[in-house]
Parts: C-alpha cells; structure tokens; sequence
C-alpha cells in the first residue's frame, strides 16, 4: 500500500493483481456528519462493474470507527473520494480506511 497526503484529504492505494482501488479521506472529529462522497475520474480504460456506493461508505465508516476503537480516537469521515473504474468489493475500503486512521496515529503523513 501507498499512502499520500493530497492537500487536506489523507489517502491510500492498493494495487494486488488486477484489483485496484484508492481511498481519500478528510477526517474530522466528533460527531459524524454524513460524509461528501465524490467519484474522481477513472484511471486507465479498464471497467469494472460499479461499485455501490452505499456499500462502500457504510465500510469506510466501519473501518474508521474500529480504528478509533483500537486505538482509542475519535476520528469521523466529512469526505470520501474513490476512483469511477476502482475494483470491488466495497469491503476493501473499510480496510483501507481503518488502514488510514492506523497510519496516521502511528507514522504521520
């Protein structure tokens, strides 16, 4: 995995095979609000069958709230940005997300 700091947003890459996928987060605190979920462009001419993107929130979500389980923080999503031709399942992002949150307390960005 690749992480990355994009302006404000903290993000991860994982390519195995020929799946793919890129996570980017604005974290905030407290109380959760409902994440801004933006589609950035697609990478490459593959095509994939869409991910659903309520799956993939509700992970990104999940992941976050084990990270702040584990390592006792209190960290929320306020925006999610994924890429149109990324590579399901929508559960991987909750890996990656709890994947960001264990970065960030651990080694910084």
């Amino acid at each position: 995995m690749q992480f990355n700091r994009v302006g404000e947003f903290l993000g991860v890459a994982r390519i195995t095979g020929p799946h793919h996928n890129l996570l980017q987060l604005r974290l905030g605190e407290g109380i959760a609000p409902v994440p801004v979920l933006e589609c950035l462009p697609a990478i490459g001419k593959c095509t994939h069958t869409p991910l659903n993107t309520d799956k993939l929130v509700a992970a990104v979500i999940e992941g976050i709230s084990s990270a702040n389980k584990e390592f006792g923080t209190n960290h929320t999503a306020t925006h999610i940005r994924y890429v149109r031709n990324d590579t399901p399942p929508e559960e991987v992002y909750g890996f990656l997300a709890f994947s960001i949150v264990r970065h960030l307390e651990s080694n910084g960005f």
